[in-house]
């Protein structure tokens, strides 16, 4: 592949066969502004050299987010780093998960875990047209987002003890509390009398 005909520029130009002699970069700032070198009034996007940046996110996208490593940037002297300019550099590199995502999509895992362990029904009362996951000891508590401190509820049970009308501690509890649930409704009377 041929390289950029721009003295200090180590990029390749799109294609082998090709007429043009600039690179992306340079053939954008053509199209902007009709020369290939720097705007003087630009935003500072291009004045943060790449091949330090582009290394710099690649490194630290999966364990900080974009205003975090604009910062670091800034510490390290690059005065314009700012976390829009990284999050389009990191798009540019086509890196599209990073801390943020990696959570939820973690999170969404541990909990189709939960519902593939104990079963796609509620585990206290049975129904199993729509069901949720609770923590059994809450996060607030130091409870763990693991599969064992998850159960599987309908969304009115999830209600019940999210309102403190049933209590749930341990799974050991589920039992308990399954027949307690199992005589109120036999019983007739209201969840929460």
């Amino acid at each position: 592949m041929p390289k950029c005909k721009i003295k200090d520029c180590q990029k390749f130009t799109r294609y082998i066969n090709t007429k043009n002699t600039y690179c992306d970069m340079h053939l954008a700032r053509i199209g902007r502004h009709g020369h290939p070198n720097l705007k003087k009034d630009s935003h500072g996007l291009e004045k943060l050299p790449h091949h330090f940046v582009d290394d710099f996110i690649r490194e630290n996208c999966k364990k900080l987010i974009d205003k975090q490593i604009a910062i670091l940037l800034k510490e390290k002297g690059f005065k314009d780093a700012a976390p829009w300019t990284i999050k389009y550099r990191r798009r540019k590199l086509g890196i599209k998960k990073y801390l943020y995502g990696e959570i939820k999509k973690h999170k969404a895992w541990v909990r189709t875990q939960a519902i593939k362990k104990y079963g796609s029904k509620c585990e206290l009362c049975g129904f199993k047209l729509a069901v949720d996951t609770h923590h059994i000891l809450s996060k607030k508590e130091g409870g763990l987002h693991a599969i064992e401190n998850l159960i599987v509820l309908c969304p009115n049970c999830h209600a019940l003890i999210t309102r403190g009308h049933l209590t749930l501690t341990s799974r050991n509890d589920i039992a308990s509390l399954k027949n307690k649930l199992t005589k109120l409704l036999k019983s007739r009377q209201p969840y929460f009398g």
